[in-house]
């Protein structure tokens, strides 16, 4: 198992050194105030001087109840504060308060997060899932075991946290359970095997991708919880073969999966009961010609898929449907069919 180093350790460290400097000045200017019956501000300057050893001259001259106590406060004090300030020196001259600034600001925004994705492994397959998400505009949060990556994403402002997708309490820092889906992309199959039982457990209705370097852990994935498992091989191969022998069904098929801007986009939209499209046929709904959208296919409520579809077709509450057309155009058909979601 590939040791994390805690990124909270120095904060925890520094916070413990002011504590420390803090009680000895509370228990430094308690003492002198109800020994010696001087000022709050004399005590403290008493305890201040005591504890830096500079030398300066007393507020009243000590008693001897007084000096047991000054002596008492230098012996148990000066090694605690000399320790303190070397530590909050280091912290601050070290930078490490700025990456502790940061750390609360990303864990601030991630715990605002819902229906986001949680792509666990920023490997070669990570860094294409997280392009796409970015492009579709979604929420999404990375986990990766490499310290060097992590700091390069939060360096970029992206939501990283340091860990492994198979720790609970890192999969729960990044809200599995508001989550809408989950990646498990790591290059070790046995790693996305964990990864997918334990986002399961903690989530048994989130949907879980995983990717596989061989058929032997595909079924093991599944039988794991995934809901798809992909072999990045077999996807290429699938592609190389179609543009060698369908070229043209494969670049129309290349340019609806690398689009910008107003280009096309295969969407899926769901149909809530209360879209003004409930009850209305395809053609009553002129979505192709109001909107130059075009429905594909449609999944009714109960799972079956209607792949013939036509002007006859009704639409009804919980269907989906596989809609081609402009990102501008797909926003516009979301906002009819399921309202609900805007208001």
């Amino acid at each position: 198992m590939v040791a994390i180093p805690n990124p909270k350790a120095s904060s925890k460290k520094f916070k413990l050194a002011f504590f420390i400097l803090c009680l000895l000045l509370f228990t430094g200017a308690l003492g002198y105030r109800f020994i010696e019956k001087i000022s709050l501000l004399d005590s403290i300057y008493m305890t201040v001087i005591t504890l830096s050893t500079v030398g300066y001259k007393e507020v009243v001259p000590l008693s001897i109840p007084g000096k047991i106590f000054t002596i008492f406060l230098i012996v148990s004090g000066v090694s605690l504060a000399g320790y303190s300030a070397s530590t909050a020196l280091a912290y601050f001259s070290s930078g490490e308060w700025k990456e502790d600034i940061e750390r609360k600001r990303r864990d601030k925004m991630i715990r605002k997060l819902t229906n986001h994705y949680i792509v666990c492994g920023y490997g070669r397959t990570g860094r294409y899932v997280v392009e796409e998400l970015k492009a579709e505009g979604k929420s999404y949060v990375i986990i990766d075991t490499d310290p060097e990556k992590i700091s390069h994403l939060s360096a970029r402002g992206e939501l990283a946290i340091l860990g492994s997708g198979s720790d609970e309490e890192v999969l729960i820092e990044a809200k599995i359970k508001e989550a809408k889906g989950v990646a498990a992309v790591t290059s070790i199959d046995n790693e996305n095997i964990l990864i997918v039982l334990t986002a399961r457990f903690l989530n048994p209705s989130i949907l879980i991708v995983s990717r596989a370097s061989s058929k032997n852990f595909e079924q093991k994935l599944i039988k794991a919880g995934a809901n798809h498992v992909l072999l990045p091989q077999k996807v290429a191969a699938w592609r190389i073969t179609s543009m060698l022998i369908r070229p043209e069904v494969a670049d129309f098929f290349c340019e609806v999966a690398n689009v910008e801007g107003n280009e096309l986009v295969v969407e899926q939209i769901l149909v809530s009961p209360s879209s003004s499209l409930v009850g209305q046929t395809l053609a009553q709904s002129q979505l192709h010609s109001n909107l130059n959208v075009t429905i594909l296919a449609c999944k009714s409520p109960d799972g079956t898929w209607m792949h013939a579809v036509g002007g006859k077709t009704t639409l009804c509450a919980g269907m989906t449907l596989i809609a081609l057309g402009s990102r501008e155009n797909l926003h516009k058909l979301l906002k009819i069919a399921n309202p609900g979601s805007f208001s």
